[in-house]
């Protein structure tokens, strides 16, 4: 569905890791403006305030509402925005920018204002964890740990090592851990190092759990790394490290509409942050987020070639 914006909201979080201290956002309203479009400012000072800005604009019937912060910042306005009409603009300004890689947009900010302008609004998926909304992913285990215990401020200076150095210092202490989990249709038991439940296909920027998840047929993805010993987990581990996870026989896959971990005590983080602890059940609704993408082909995410 072609894109015609006329009013618009636009979001900056101003803490954001790829957001200068020095950057003006009144320059990204007044450009929009330029371009014919009526587009109101807002800073919020929290994730809470991100979501009622976004569920403000959508109460008012805006077109769009332009992100600019990292996917934090986007899951908190995708939960304002969940079952409205107003699209999401993503612009990339934070860690990673996973949602804007998906979904092809550029990551310089002149052109991916100019992307969403000439763009498309697409219907997508939101997963959701115990009734928090998450855009791309949520899991259990080691790296959620990890995620918990991560420094905020070395996450800023220095973006996903940030993870990388938090899973490093858990290493040591890590040991596989028996988990139950249900869907709608069976139970099943595993000793596991992570599960992973995506909603779209990049996990941290860098891996593929589920490198065929669809962000739009109304399904979750979910990868579990079940190694049987210590082999199996040098493994695993070797095979995340380059990007080859997603064939390796140590990986269960299923796709659902919900699941529930029912063994408690398990960290769970949702699109990188730390989200609370199992039991905890995860579900999808189907096409509740309309996205702004560039025009032309659709991303891989959403079907596209």
């Amino acid at each position: 569905m072609e894109s015609e914006l006329r009013r618009v909201t636009v979001i900056v979080n101003r803490q954001a890791r790829g957001v200068r201290p020095s950057f003006d956002p009144q320059r990204l309203a007044r450009y929009l403006r330029r371009r014919g479009l009526e587009a109101g400012l807002e800073l919020p000072g929290s994730p809470l305030g991100v979501t009622a800005a976004a569920a403000a604009a959508a109460a008012r019937g805006d077109d769009a509402v332009f992100v600019l912060g990292g996917d934090g910042t986007l899951r908190d306005a995708a939960e304002g925005l969940a079952g409205s009409n107003t699209a999401l603009a993503a612009l990339p300004g934070g860690t990673v920018n996973i949602w804007a890689m998906e979904m092809g947009i550029p990551r310089k900010l002149r052109a991916a204002i100019d992307a969403h302008l000439a763009g498309q609004r697409v219907r997508c998926d939101v997963g959701v964890a115990n009734g928090r909304r998450f855009l791309l992913m949520a899991s259990a285990g080691w790296d959620a740990e990890a995620a918990r215990r991560v420094s905020p401020g070395l996450k800023r200076r220095t973006g996903d090592l940030a993870y990388i150095a938090s899973f490093a210092r858990l290493l040591p202490r890590l040991r596989l851990q028996p988990v139950r989990w249900r869907t709608g249709i069976a139970t099943d038991d595993h000793r596991i190092a992570l599960i992973v439940i995506s909603n779209t296909r990049v996990y941290g920027g860098r891996v593929h759990f589920s490198p065929r998840a669809l962000a739009n047929d109304g399904q979750l993805d979910v990868a579990a790394v079940c190694p049987s010993g210590a082999l199996d987990l040098a493994r695993a581990g070797f095979k995340v490290a380059i990007d080859r996870i997603a064939t390796d026989r140590a990986v269960v896959r299923l796709r659902t509409q919900e699941l529930a971990i029912e063994t408690p005590g398990l960290a769970v983080q949702i699109d990188g942050d730390y989200a609370g602890e199992t039991p905890m059940r995860f579900w999808v609704e189907p096409r509740a987020l309309v996205a702004s993408v560039p025009p032309g082909p659709l991303p891989a995410v959403l079907g596209g070639p």
